[in-house]
């Protein structure tokens, strides 16, 4: 232990010691070459020049498509084109990644989607996006489709995608604003939407004989969705989130080649290429930045990187490793949410502490409503932590009825709420559920539904 005796002062107590300076020369050298001065210089990394930056962006993009061995000769790839920088830079690294001279060139069929969201703008204008992207895609020698976000309304058989250079069908669009007046918040809206365009991609895909579909998310953009699907309760999709294939659906695949990519490296891969993105980020109709959840995750993300520059290679990769504890091996498909396919998180009808069995006796203790003479609700395994069903089962035995029941398959609000996972039923929560419902998602309800009741009948007659 030091004592005040043993220190020694030189007199020069307001004078804090220099240290020794670094050679300038060494510190604006390229890290990779060590020959030519840096001209790009990353948050938290050292520079690079212009040639050796390209060089390991595109290596960076190339070894995340083959270490994970998904990808093979002869498969059909559908990528997600927004028109934004993100799925830009996409399409110049494959194309990149495509031609003769690339060693070990990409080989596969790709196929360009552009989904359109921007509900907030006129026709004209929204036309005018479609054309611009359509040129864009014809440039990079890529055949492109279009499709209204509103088709995810329609069912799979139904889905109505087109060339980019056609007109879309737009006949949703009125039913779809009314869905999403319907919710009670911007969070709501936005997870919906989210969702929707996850379903659309995957039902897009399978139309288009695609069985691999790619996302630009990068890596902050992945970073922004595990903090905010924390928030929303879906802390156990986090290991789906972050990690490089999305295999929630089994003859689809969701994969994520730039979820390596800072958002800066994009950027200056964009300037170096004269790339120019026809629609600026985020401009899709996202509400403003606190008013939903996701959007103040962003940008509580972006804040904390720009101080801190760990923080979104943390986030995300730390997200990569959780993963929950499965009991048992999966039944089947009615175990997945008809919504988002995670598996569902209902109480269990066992002693065992959970989450949602916490949430439920909250809602119990809470409410005003519940029946102090008939506690034995549990038994079974429903969950009262579900909104009431509304119009349960009004038309199940009448087939003449003309309501909302009937024409959905005789799928009652009470099937709809007990196929949802935790945080899909937040999105219904002060809604109807069987008016704001897309058809695919009573649809998947209904198969549900079939499945569980043909496998209950048979089940004495199994070995």
């Amino acid at each position: 232990m030091c004592s005040v005796k043993d220190c020694m002062f030189d007199g020069n107590d307001g004078e804090i010691p220099k240290t020794k300076e670094k050679d300038l020369s060494t510190d604006t050298l390229c890290r990779k070459c060590k020959c030519e001065n840096a001209d790009v210089l990353l948050t938290g990394q050292s520079g690079y020049c212009q040639a050796c930056f390209l060089s390991v962006t595109n290596h960076k993009f190339r070894a995340a498509l083959g270490k994970s061995k998904i990808i093979r000769h002869g498969d059909a790839i559908l990528v997600d084109h927004s028109g934004e920088l993100n799925s830009t830079v996409l399409l110049h690294l494959i194309k990149a990644g495509m031609s003769e001279s690339a060693h070990k060139r990409l080989i596969f069929k790709t196929v360009v989607l552009y989904i359109d969201d921007t509900a907030g703008k006129t026709s004209e204008e929204r036309d005018t996006l479609r054309r611009k992207i359509a040129e864009e895609t014809t440039a990079s020698g890529f055949n492109g489709y279009a499709v209204s976000m509103s088709q995810a309304l329609n069912e799979g058989d139904t889905l109505d995608v087109k060339p980019m250079d056609q007109e879309i069908n737009r006949e949703n669009d009125s039913r779809l604003r009314a869905i999403l007046a319907n919710l009670s918040d911007d969070t709501s809206r936005t997870d919906f939407l989210g969702q929707l365009r996850r379903c659309l991609l995957l039902s897009a895909a399978r139309k288009l004989n695609c069985n691999k579909i790619f996302v630009a998310e990068s890596a902050v953009d992945i970073a922004a969705k595990v903090l905010g699907d924390v928030c929303l309760g879906r802390g156990a999709q986090l290991s789906t989130q972050a990690s490089f294939c999305d295999a929630r659906c089994a003859d689809v695949k969701i994969l994520k080649p730039m979820r390596d990519f800072a958002q800066q490296e994009l950027i200056y891969y964009a300037e170096y290429h004269k790339i120019n993105s026809v629609k600026p980020m985020h401009a899709s109709g996202t509400p403003p930045s606190a008013t939903s959840i996701q959007a103040l995750s962003r940008d509580f993300t972006t804040q904390l990187e720009s101080q801190f520059s760990g923080t979104v290679s943390t986030v995300f990769r730390t997200a990569d490793k959780i993963s929950p504890r499965v009991d048992g091996p999966r039944r089947g498909m009615e175990d997945n949410c008809a919504l988002c396919d995670a598996r569902l998180d209902l109480p269990s009808s066992g002693g065992e502490v959970t989450a949602m069995r916490a949430i439920e006796v909250s809602k119990l203790v809470s409410s005003k409503c519940v029946d102090a003479s008939s506690p034995g609700n549990e038994e079974n395994g429903d969950s009262n932590c579900l909104p009431p069903p509304d119009n349960s089962g009004c038309c199940n035995d009448n087939t003449e009825c003309s309501c909302e029941n009937n024409r959905k398959g005789q799928v009652t609000a009470e099937d709809v709420w007990r196929h949802l996972c935790y945080s899909c039923r937040r999105i219904f929560q002060n809604s109807e559920i069987l008016r704001n419902s897309p058809s695919p998602l009573l649809f998947a309800v209904q198969q549900r539904v079939a499945l569980k009741s043909m496998r209950e009948k048979i089940s004495d007659f199994l070995l």
